[in-house]
């Protein structure tokens, strides 16, 4: 009873008793805190440098010709579901479209100097819904593309990262799935020459179009 006594009347046995309940309730708060910590830090892995390395592949959907009369705008629609089971289990990361055309301008008959053809204006916007669309003039078999990852990452050296953040910057997430809109737009350039019979023909393009998913795959090696 001299220890209750004591707890009761005793300032330092008092303090004592504190600090042993203290330490008692903090070591498994803090133990519990630092391994949450390790278990973090293992999934995230170690920060360093790392080499990334990764190959691209194309799967089409969409491909076919089209007149586009001067000053009009022809949307083809393209579904993923085109590519079937192609991309099943592939990490989709973007979206192109490449088009092709010959500009058929015809003028400059007889009494006609010094005639030259025009380069027609084709323009096209490819949009996937949940990204900002890319558009602008596209030269006849160039490519434009919309991508939902990090693609200066693919062929260098990343320092100070993780591995899984360099994962994060290169996985698709399940996007480029459904529809994908490729709108294609026409404004004929006319020709022009001196004198006689320089009516010039030129009524639109012929433009043929392929859309492809983009997918890739990579290695993450650490670098020492």
């Amino acid at each position: 009873m001299a220890f209750m006594d004591d707890l009761k009347t005793d300032q330092r046995t008092q303090i004592l008793v504190a600090g042993i309940v203290f330490f008692a309730i903090s070591f498994p708060l803090y133990f519990n805190y630092a391994a949450s910590n390790v278990d973090e830090f293992e999934a995230s892995g170690p920060i360093g440098n790392y080499s990334v390395e990764g190959t691209y592949s194309y799967h089409e959907i969409a491909a076919g010709s089209q007149y586009i009369d001067d000053g009009s705008t022809v949307e083809i629609i393209a579904n993923s579901d085109s590519a079937g089971d192609e991309i099943k289990g592939k990490n989709l990361v973007g979206v192109r479209a490449t088009l092709t055309y010959t500009d058929d301008e015809s003028g400059g008959g007889i009494g006609c100097v010094g005639y030259q053809t025009a380069d027609d204006q084709v323009s096209a916007s490819l949009e996937y819904p949940e990204m900002m669309p890319t558009n602008g003039q596209v030269v006849s078999g160039e490519s434009i593309a919309v991508e939902w990852h990090l693609s200066d990452l693919v062929g260098t050296t990343v320092s100070n990262m993780s591995e899984s953040g360099i994962r994060m910057l290169l996985d698709g997430d399940g996007m480029g799935v459904g529809e994908h809109y490729l709108d294609i737009s026409v404004n004929v350039a006319e020709g022009s020459g001196t004198g006689v019979n320089c009516q010039t023909s030129d009524n639109g393009e012929e433009v043929a179009y392929t859309i492809e998913l983009i997918s890739l795959e990579y290695t993450i090696t650490a670098v020492e």
